[in-house]
C-alpha cells in the first residue's frame, strides 16, 4: 500500500482515473519546448478518432473538446431550427439543455424511471408535437436505456434519437453498444468520466451523409486557445498529487481549493454554462495534447469498465440486507458498466457529513433536476414540479465511487458508514 493511502479520501469524483502515465504525457507538452508547438494540432486526434472507431465499430468518430461541442455540431447538422422541440430527460445536468437552446430550439423534458433514472419510455409520448424533432436519450451512470422501446417510439413519429453516452463508454443493450443504437451519440472524456482526458468528446454515426456533415462543421472550428490547454494539462498534475497529500495537514486540500479559486486549473461547468450563457470557446476542435492522453486512457477501458462491475457486485452484495436505502436497478438486457453505484437515501447530507468525518468524499450528484445548484432551473427550461420523480431522486441519490483507486478495503469502509448510518 502507498505510503501516501492514508492521507488520501476515497472519493466519488475529484478526477479519479488519472495514472502516473497520464501525468508523463502532460509534462511531455508542458516542459518540452520542442512539444509547445503541438499543444493544438498534431497526429494524436486522428490517431484518436481512428481508436474509436475500432472500439466502437463505427463508421464514423470525430472528436470535439467536449462532449457538449459534439451535441451543438449533431444539433446543427440535424437542422435544428428555431422553436423545434428536443424531448430530454429531467435529472440531468445544464449541459444538454444549454445547447438545445443555443442552437434555438426547445427542451422538453420529461420524468425519470424510479429504478433505473433514466428517462421513463412510458412518458415520452405524452410530451411530442408536431414540432418534435429529436429524442435525447441519456445512459444515466452508465446504466443503458431501454432503447429497443424508445427507437420503436421514435421511428413512430420520425423523430430522430442522439444517444447521450457521456456516462456509458462500454456499456451495452442486448449485445450492442451505446451509441451504436440510435442515429448518433456523442460521448465525453471530461475529468470524472469512464476515461478522462480532463475535457473532450467523440461524435460516432453509422450515417455515411450525416457523418460527413459533421465532420466538414468541426473542421471550420478553431482549436482552444493554447493558454486553456495549458491549465487543462496542469489538472491531472495537481489533483493527482493534491489528492494523496489532501490529509495530510490539508496540504492536499488547500492545493486543491487554491488551484480552483485562482483558475490555475480548470471547471468542469464555465461560469458562463452556470446561468445559461454561451462561453467564447465553445464550440472547439479536440486538442492533439489531450487526445494523447485520450489515447493512453483508451488502452485502459476494458480494464476500468470490469473493476467498476466488480466494485458494484461488492456493493450490491454488501447492503442488500439494509432496508433503509435502495439500489440501483438495470433491466436483464442491459450490462451496466457503473460510471458510480447509485444508492438512495432520505437525508443525504447526513450521509455525506458522517462519511466525511471517515475521510471518505460520497459523490452527491445534483439536488436539483437540472444541475448543478448553482443554475436557475426555469432559465433551463424547466417548470418545477413538472418530473417529480427526477426531483425526488435528486434529493436522495448518493453516489459510490467504483473507479480502478477503490479496492474491497475501500468498500468495506463504506459498507460500515453507510449501514451504521
Amino acid at each position: 500500500m502507498s505510503i501516501f493511502k492514508k492521507f488520501q479520501p476515497i472519493a466519488s469524483a475529484l478526477a479519479p482515473n488519472y495514472t502516473v502515465w497520464d501525468l508523463l504525457i502532460c509534462d511531455k507538452y508542458l516542459l518540452l519546448p520542442w512539444n509547445w508547438g503541438k499543444l493544438q494540432e498534431g497526429k494524436n486526434t486522428r490517431k484518436l478518432e481512428r481508436k474509436f472507431c475500432e472500439y466502437m465499430d463505427s463508421r464514423w468518430a470525430i472528436s470535439f473538446d467536449s462532449g457538449r461541442s459534439g451535441l451543438y455540431t449533431i444539433l446543427k447538422c440535424l437542422e435544428i431550427k428555431d422553436y423545434d422541440e428536443i424531448i430530454l430527460q429531467a435529472f440531468t445536468t445544464v449541459a444538454l439543455p444549454n445547447v438545445i437552446m443555443w442552437c434555438g430550439a426547445k427542451p422538453v423534458y420529461v420524468d425519470i424511471d424510479e429504478k433505473t433514472y433514466n428517462i421513463d419510455p412510458d412518458k415520452i409520448e405524452e410530451k411530442i408535437t408536431d414540432k418534435t424533432r429529436v429524442i435525447i436519450v441519456q445512459h444515466t451512470f452508465g446504466n443503458p436505456v431501454e432503447m429497443d422501446r424508445i427507437m420503436k417510439i421514435a421511428r413512430n413519429h420520425n423523430l430522430y434519437v442522439i444517444e447521450d453516452c457521456a456516462h456509458s463508454l462500454g456499456g451495452k443493450y442486448k449485445n450492442k453498444k451505446t451509441g451504436t443504437i440510435g442515429d448518433i451519440a456523442f460521448f465525453s472524456f471530461g475529468r470524472d468520466k469512464i476515461i478522462s482526458s480532463v475535457s473532450g468528446g467523440m461524435v460516432i454515426t453509422a450515417n455515411q451523409e450525416l457523418g460527413g456533415k459533421i465532420k466538414e462543421f468541426r473542421d471550420q472550428m478553431p482549436y482552444p486557445k493554447k493558454s486553456l490547454i495549458v491549465r487543462q494539462l496542469l489538472h491531472p498534475i495537481i489533483t493527482f498529487k493534491a489528492l494523496k497529500l489532501y490529509y495530510f495537514f490539508n496540504i492536499g486540500k488547500i492545493i486543491m481549493y487554491l488551484s480552483s479559486k485562482f483558475e490555475i486549473i480548470t471547471k468542469a461547468y464555465s461560469k458562463e454554462e452556470k446561468i445559461n450563457q454561451k462561453p467564447d470557446n465553445f464550440p472547439a476542435k479536440m486538442p492533439n495534447a489531450l487526445a494523447g492522453i485520450a489515447l493512453h486512457q483508451m488502452k485502459l477501458i476494458n480494464k476500468f469498465n470490469s473493476h467498476r462491475i466488480k466494485i458494484a457486485n461488492l456493493y450490491k452484495e454488501k447492503l442488500s440486507d439494509n432496508i433503509n436505502i435502495s439500489l440501483t436497478k438495470s433491466t436483464p438486457e442491459s450490462k451496466n458498466i457503473f460510471l458510480w453505484y447509485t444508492i438512495l437515501v432520505e437525508n443525504k447530507k447526513e450521509l455525506i457529513k458522517k462519511a466525511r468525518k471517515k475521510h471518505i468524499i460520497l459523490g452527491s450528484w445534483f439536488p436539483q433536476a437540472v444541475g448543478p445548484i448553482e443554475v436557475d432551473v426555469e432559465k433551463s427550461g424547466y417548470k418545477k414540479g413538472s418530473c417529480p420523480i427526477a426531483e425526488k431522486i435528486s434529493l436522495k441519490c448518493v453516489n459510490l465511487p467504483t473507479h480502478h483507486n477503490i479496492d474491497n478495503k475501500d468498500v468495506e469502509k463504506m459498507v460500515k458508514v453507510i449501514n451504521d448510518y
